[in-house]
């Protein structure tokens, strides 16, 4: 039973379909995110960087393989402009925190435990899923699975799409 378990999660966290409540071009939907701690913040707080909102699980080996990216690419972008937000689903958050602090992964974190906003919000239903969202908080691209978040490539449509040129984010 439990081996059957084991062969299933990682089909589960990989790809598929997008999420149906979300379009690009649109304002993302307002979250309240709880960090490690349990204190809240708004993702509208976020206003004025372009943010990349990046939703995973510490039992999704995809999310678990595309994280120090994340770390790498927070670190390649200017802080005024940019942020890398994480968002945990795992249910236990003593575990993600303990997971961030092995793997050396500093970029904010905050946890939807069981995914129940994501879900409800934002139609997440695979892991890792990440959206790019606008400095005015509109949606630029959503993307499904992992990817390397510190490929130079990625990093400079990133940049691109702050500006306004949105074309690079087409290929991720």
């Amino acid at each position: 039973m439990l081996l059957a378990a084991l062969l299933i999660l990682p089909a589960a966290c990989g790809q598929g379909p997008p999420p149906d409540d979300l379009r690009a071009g649109h304002f993302f939907p307002p979250l309240v995110l709880e960090d490690l701690s349990g204190a809240h913040k708004l993702l509208a707080d976020y206003q004025g960087k372009l943010v990349i909102l990046n939703v995973w699980a510490t039992w999704c080996p995809p999310c678990r393989k595309e994280l120090p990216g994340l770390q790498q690419l927070q670190h390649h972008l200017d802080p005024q402009r940019f942020v890398v937000i994480g968002l945990s689903v795992d249910g236990d958050v003593d575990f993600a925190r303990e997971y961030l602090l092995e793997h050396n992964i500093a970029f904010e974190n905050f946890i939807d435990r069981d995914a129940r906003e994501v879900r409800r919000l934002l139609g997440v239903r695979a892991y890792p899923d990440t959206f790019i969202i606008s400095p005015q908080g509109v949606l630029l691209r959503g993307v499904i699975g992992d990817r390397a978040w510190n490929d130079p490539a990625i990093v400079a449509a990133i940049e691109a799409a702050y500006a306004g040129d949105l074309s690079g984010l087409d290929h991720l």
